[in-house]
This record gives C-alpha cells, structure tokens and sequence, in this order.
C-alpha cells in the first residue's frame, strides 16, 4: 500500500485586530471628509493677496512678498462694517478690483460732513457713525495722511462734479447734500481715508459688481493650513 503524504499548512488562523481596523477606517473617514470639505471651501471661497494701503490698518501690504491673504465669501450676504471685494468700472483698465467697508446699503442717506466738534464724520440716515477701524489723522504716523477731511473734500468734490456733469453720474442721487442710495446701490470706504479712492470720490457702486465679503483674513507669515486648523479645531502648532 503507497503511503499518501499531505503538504502540512503551518499558518496560523490569526484573529482580526479590531483595533487596527478601526484605526483604519477612522482614517479613511477624516482623509474623505478632509477632502470633501476643501472642495466646499473652494467652492465658496477665493483668496486673493492684499495690495495697496487704502484699507489700512485693517488689511496691509508692505510690498509683494508681505502682503496679507483674504478669503472671498462668494456666497453668503453682506451688511454694514463688512469688507467686500468690487469690481470696478471697465473704464478703470489698471485696477480691476478694490477692497473696501461697506458703510451704506440701498435706501440709505448718506452725507460726510463736520459735527459740532468740528471733527468729520460719516453719517448715515441722520445718525453720526462712529468708526473705531480706521486710520483717521489723528491715529496715524504720516503727517500727510488728513484722513476723514481728505474724504470730506473727496465727497465735496463729487457734488460738484455732479452738478456740473450729471450726465456722467445718471445713478448718483444728490438730496440737500445727503446722497441717496438707490435700491441696487451700496456705498464703500477704505478704512485708510486719507488716501482710499471709494465712494466719496465716484460715488455709489452697484450690488452686481460685488464680487464678494471677506470672511478671513490671515497676515503675512501664517501659513494659511495653519491658520485654518486652529480656527476650526483649535490645534495650535505653535508654528
């Protein structure tokens, strides 16, 4: 009789570790919704670099390798104290877009004007705003910076010219030197007023070109990644 020899198995039967597998299956969670998250986030929001100094102190630029980084909200509404992202006039060919505060909405009255102290300040619908963003001439270092006085005069300068061109201003509404927002007009400012080209000097601009309201704002140096995981997480990495 032939002896029938078998080739042994020596593998063990090794239990599942549970553990491990949850661990990786924890993983592949965070990596998907990581992923789907950053498809969101790009989806509503778009960054853009800071330049020039009308919305100083706020937002700054100290040439193009220390600029400040926004994050655009294309999306979501904007109100007053909201800075926003314009786009300018076509007739304005080298500077596309400006970033400014929104301190008028359609319907309101606006007028820049001295109070009793002889101090300028904005007012909006009767009531004096007070302001405790800006760069006026009396906060800042520059000596040439007059701050809301060389708004006022922007703004003086645009009821002029308003009534000697109107057919250059169709949409700019004068009443008794109040300026009355129309129902598709907001009106901007830089918070540096001394030296902001807005709406003191071409008057209010239309809702349509609003390409969006900055939602964030990271300083120059903080790596954006960074930034984000400890405003959501609160993880702070100390780098």
């Amino acid at each position: 009789m032939n002896n029938i020899s078998f080739e042994s198995d020596n593998l063990m039967y090794k239990k599942p570790n549970f553990f491990l597998k949850f661990l990786s299956d924890a993983f592949v969670t965070v990596c998907i919704i990581i992923a789907l998250f950053i498809i969101f986030f790009s989806f509503i929001f778009v960054s853009a670099p800071v330049t020039g100094v009308s919305m100083q102190p706020t937002l700054n630029a100290n040439g193009e390798s220390k600029q400040d980084i926004v994050y655009i909200n294309k999306l979501l509404p904007y109100s007053y104290g909201d800075i926003v992202v314009i786009e300018r006039p076509t007739n304005n060919v080298d500077v596309k877009y400006i970033i400014k505060r929104v301190v008028g909405m359609p319907g309101d009255r606006i007028k820049i004007m001295q109070d009793e102290d002889y101090k300028v300040y904005l007012f909006r619908n009767g009531k004096k705003i007070e302001e405790d963003y800006i760069f006026d001439a009396e906060n800042c270092d520059d000596p040439h910076n007059y701050g809301m006085y060389a708004t006022l005069q922007q703004y003086l300068d645009l009821i002029n010219n308003v009534k000697k061109y109107p057919n250059n201003y169709p949409n700019v509404v004068f009443d008794d030197g109040w300026l009355v927002l129309q129902k598709d007009q907001i009106f901007v400012l830089g918070d540096n007023r001394g030296y902001s080209e807005d709406s003191s000097a071409l008057g209010p601009f239309n809702k349509n070109k609003v390409v969006g309201r900055v939602d964030f704002i990271i300083p120059h140096g903080v790596v954006p990644f960074y930034y984000f995981l400890k405003y959501y997480t609160g993880i702070d990495l100390g780098i």
